[in-house]
């Protein structure tokens, strides 16, 4: 078995696959003006979808979600099915950088926590190419709130190739990508401890104890919580932002 299903194993188990709660989906959301009756959103990097049945509330529209692994698309088409959603949840699988959409084909983009994965700049300049003139694009994303970071933050994140902009860098890559930033707000400790690491440190510690001698778990587990420490340790100088964009 190969890490990258240890990986997996413990984001599976997860409610959410990276920081956030229905709260600041809803906040987002209401910050959107003129939104049509039934919008078409595209959900791109969806995991298992928490906020996708979200918008599917908010919204009254119809949904794609979007993921690169179909077992995250699976758990999402089941429990869309079991809350009468599947009719306004249709699931695909993509690569976030090679979508199979039509130009202008949504009223809003929407990512949460996923765009890191490609990069905030690269992201914002290919996604919006599938977002319809006057629609909305809302993603959030790592920011730096306070700089400069610490180097121990600097030296743990080096070997992931993470480097993580300032909110105001990001609003000017926003602009360079000719889209109009709405609104920002920061998401709450909540979404980072009770949403996401807390409920991951239960699934990791049931994982060790069943597999935790397996040299290659042992290893995706480690790195899991050092993030965990890290941003327990110091997050006051980083966290996520929401971006509230429209499409001129």
């Amino acid at each position: 078995m190969i890490s990258e299903d240890y990986f997996h194993q413990v984001f599976s188990s997860l409610p959410r696959q990276g920081p956030g709660y229905s709260e600041a989906t809803g906040k987002a959301w209401s910050l959107l003006p003129a939104v049509p009756p039934r919008p078409s959103i595209l959900d791109i990097g969806c995991g298992t979808g928490t906020q996708t049945r979200d918008l599917a509330a908010l919204s009254g529209g119809t949904i794609t979600a979007v993921d690169i692994y179909e077992p995250f698309l699976a758990q999402l088409a089941e429990r869309a099915e079991r809350e009468g959603l599947s009719e306004r949840i249709r699931t695909r699988q993509a690569s976030m950088d090679d979508l199979p959409f039509d130009q202008k084909e949504f009223d809003i983009i929407w990512s949460e926590g996923a765009i890191d994965i490609m990069g905030f700049e690269l992201g914002l300049t290919l996604w919006k190419q599938y977002c319809k003139h006057g629609g909305f694009m809302v993603v959030s994303d790592m920011a730096l709130f306070d700089s400069p970071a610490p180097q121990e933050l600097v030296d743990f994140w080096k070997p992931y190739g993470v480097t993580v902009f300032g909110e105001e860098e990001k609003a000017q890559q926003i602009a360079d990508a000719e889209l109009r930033l709405l609104h920002t707000f920061r998401l709450e400790e909540k979404g980072w401890l009770e949403h996401f690491y807390d409920p991951m440190h239960t699934v990791i510690q049931k994982l060790r104890k069943e597999k935790g001698e397996n040299p290659e778990c042992a290893a995706v587990l480690n790195a899991l919580e050092g993030e965990a420490v890290m941003y327990r340790k110091f997050k006051k100088f980083y966290g996520y932002t929401f971006f509230v964009m429209q499409k001129p």
